[in-house]
């Protein structure tokens, strides 16, 4: 197949890398997919470098968002309530605290009430 090789335009240069193609009938012809160069340039280096693509994260994990509302009003909270801390993030490192559950109940960690402020 055609996977993983070049998509060139009509002047030769370089657009994407094909990744698929969608064939209801299973012939080599149909709707083909492909990576924009410009993603390819961002990732492969990191391929390269670390074996898969490093997606940033902010290093917390919150309250989804049908959650996040109740809670906030139950206890009267305005800001994003800190759920968990990744181990070894720079929140961590920074001693952001996220909740922790005891035999008494629910022991609130960090609240971020601004950002950058």
């Amino acid at each position: 197949g055609n996977s993983g090789g070049p998509l060139l335009n009509s002047l030769g240069q370089l657009v994407g890398v094909n990744t698929a193609i969608y064939s209801p009938s299973g012939a080599s012809s149909g709707i083909g997919f492909a990576i924009p160069v410009n993603t390819v340039r961002k990732i492969v280096p990191e391929l390269i470098e670390f074996g898969r693509v490093q997606t940033p994260t902010l290093g917390i994990a919150m309250f989804p968002p049908q959650y996040a509302d109740y809670y906030r009003s139950r206890w009267g909270i305005t800001g994003v309530i800190v759920l968990d801390v990744i181990e070894g993030a720079s929140p961590e490192r920074a001693g952001m605290r996220g909740l922790t559950e005891t035999n008494r109940g629910i022991l609130l960690g960090d609240v971020i009430i601004e950002v950058d402020g």
